[in-house]
């Protein structure tokens, strides 16, 4: 807890600036962060224990879920895509249209993968605060907003986009 509890504060800039681009609460990033890395400190204790904690940072996941933030390469996709496509229930309006795009001639699958798990994690928080915001525009935009309900934003993040069926009764759960 303390390792998590030292690394959030060293990073609380980049947090805050994923936040306010996408206009949501910072807390939703954080707690979402705090399971990622509780998954990965139960799963992989000894490594955690041995490289992460002494140097009070967090863990970059690289396999199948990448970064700080736990996203895996097709769900990035997913958030890009949905934020260009107008007709996406999950679309977040012009104003975000470009926040994710890449430079001319660039190798997208590359870059994609060195923005999610570049050390300084701004991307990773970006990626998951675009994310978020996309799961919570999604239920409003079906009539039920979820904005104040964080367990249930907490859920959506956990369990990714196909699941994510608004509802007027949500239910609190996970992944398996």
């Amino acid at each position: 807890w303390k390792t998590v509890t030292a690394s959030v504060i060293k990073d609380r800039d980049g947090i805050k600036r994923a936040a306010e681009t996408v206009d949501i609460d910072p807390r939703l990033i954080v707690s979402d962060l705090i399971v990622e890395q509780l998954r990965v400190y139960f799963s992989a204790r000894e490594l955690y224990q041995k490289y992460f904690e002494p140097l009070k940072i967090l863990s970059n996941m690289n396999k199948m879920s990448l970064g700080v933030m736990g996203i895996k390469e097709a769900t990035a996709i997913q958030i890009e895509n949905h934020l260009k496509d107008k007709n996406s229930p999950y679309y977040l309006g012009e104003k975000y249209e470009n926040l994710l795009d890449y430079p001319a001639n660039q190798n997208i699958d590359k870059e994609r993968y060195s923005r999610l798990t570049d050390e300084k994690h701004y991307y990773s928080y970006l990626y998951a605060a675009i994310y978020l915001k996309q799961m919570i525009t999604q239920w409003k935009n079906a009539g039920f907003d979820i904005s104040n309900r964080p367990e249930i934003i907490g859920t959506l993040f956990n369990v990714g986009f196909p699941q994510s069926k608004p509802n007027p009764i949500p239910k609190v759960g996970g992944s398996t």
